[in-house]
């Protein structure tokens, strides 16, 4: 038997929301989306009176359809697309070809940044050095840094990230049971900057499931890139997030719960007991850091300096 939607009652349904318990045909649930991506922009005010904002695609179904979701939302906004190429074979060849079709479709003007052209180095490079074991975490480390390096030469008003409501609540959830508090307030849908070399930073879609962004991008014809990074293979934040799926079959808003527990009642009491974090003034790039040189030139003088020398032997 057919079923349904559940708003317009006339077309086939083709999706069903667990946590709205609502089925949905492809049309309405676009109009869905983008109406709960509208809310949270509008709840948190992020696109203010801003005239230029950054939009970081990395290739995947996020931030392709966040980018979307924007151009569509805001017609009076001019959007530039941020790639970072971190030079993971077929993987990072592949993203930044979606990336480039994506800017393309969108008519959006794309700024790549490949660590080999500009730095020297992969992140491959970084396999059988300290860096080893969290490869991940210092690849992290160095997008923010060089997001946040393109944001200010592009000098946008803000830079929109393309974070979900599934990561930010593992993230969340982990920060939590390992006490690092401080990085837990770093994780609000709006952060001001907190030094001259940071612009405002938004999370349009991070009330939106997972699961949303996958069929929206579908639906909407959009190129992104499938599958995950091969260095994510075995990440421990992928077994939390399917601890979280089982919890959540169980009790089908609790991912919803958590992130509202977490935004509205304990990074409040964070903020009111924990001192205001201070920037110092990074001595190479000129970026924020908490003490003389930041991470991400700590991490970039460290992996040029193996491979000169390397290349003297």
């Amino acid at each position: 038997m057919t079923k349904l939607c559940g708003r317009c009652n006339a077309n086939e349904a083709v999706i069903y929301l667990n946590y709205a318990r609502l089925w949905l045909c492809k049309d309405c649930f676009i109009k869905f989306y983008l109406r709960r991506v509208e809310k949270t922009v509008d709840k948190y005010k992020m696109l203010r009176n801003f005239r230029v904002v950054g939009v970081a695609i990395s290739g995947g179904k996020d931030s392709a359809s966040l980018l979307h979701a924007l151009k569509t939302l805001s017609s009076d906004i001019e959007f530039i697309a941020f790639h970072v190429n971190a030079g993971i074979g077929e993987y990072s060849r592949e993203s930044e070809k979606k990336a480039r079709e994506l800017a393309e479709m969108l008519d959006v003007e794309i700024y790549v940044y490949r660590y080999r052209d500009v730095d020297g180095f992969e992140i491959p490079d970084f396999k059988n050095t300290k860096y080893d074991k969290r490869i991940c975490a210092t690849c992290s480390t160095l997008r923010r840094w060089t997001l946040n390096k393109l944001a200010r030469e592009y000098r946008v008003n803000a830079l929109a990230l393309g974070h979900n409501l599934d990561d930010t609540v593992e993230v969340m959830l982990n920060l939590f049971l390992t006490g690092e508090f401080d990085q837990l307030r770093r994780l609000k849908p709006v952060l001001p900057p907190m030094h001259p070399s940071q612009v405002w930073r938004i999370k349009p879609l991070i009330k939106i499931p997972e699961f949303d962004n996958l069929y929206y991008a579908s639906y909407n014809n959009l190129p992104f890139r499938y599958g995950k990074c091969p260095y994510a293979k075995g990440a421990r934040s992928i077994r939390r997030k399917k601890i979280l799926d089982i919890w959540e079959r169980r009790e089908r808003n609790i991912k919803f719960q958590l992130f509202s527990i977490f935004t509205n009642k304990l990074i409040p009491i964070l903020d009111k007991t924990l001192p205001r974090e201070e920037y110092n003034t990074c001595k190479i790039c000129g970026g924020a850091s908490y003490g003389d040189v930041c991470s991400a030139c700590k991490i970039k003088q460290y992996i040029i300096s193996l491979k000169q020398s390397s290349s003297d032997h």
